[in-house]
């Protein structure tokens, strides 16, 4: 288990667990957010991004990635989705804490 990805070579697979504040709608409007960064992940606009995955519990949240290699990673976090997903979650009042990231090697 791991915290970055700089170490990883060829493909990495990305869990990240994020809890909404329970404040009314926090948990929609996070869906919400995320489900732009899914259409457009999923698309031929971010071709290093092979697979993005969102689901959900109540309020908790557990998204599922896999990228072609380090570089797509960082393209993701280039996209006007993400940026806006950060930027709400700078806010203070859409989550409780920062989301947990971990990334993988696949064998």
């Amino acid at each position: 288990m791991s915290r970055t990805y700089d170490h990883i070579k060829g493909k990495i697979i990305l869990h990240a667990q994020a809890s909404p504040n329970p404040c009314e709608g926090q948990g929609d409007k996070v869906a919400s957010l995320l489900k732009v960064i899914r259409d457009y992940s999923n698309s031929d606009k971010e071709p290093g991004c092979l697979t993005y995955r969102v689901t959900r519990s109540g309020n908790d949240f557990l998204i599922f990635e896999e990228y072609a290699d380090g570089a797509a990673i960082r393209a993701h976090f280039e996209t006007e989705g993400f940026k806006n997903l950060v930027n709400e979650m700078k806010t203070g009042t859409l989550a409780v804490g920062e989301p947990d990231i971990t990334y993988y090697e696949e064998i």
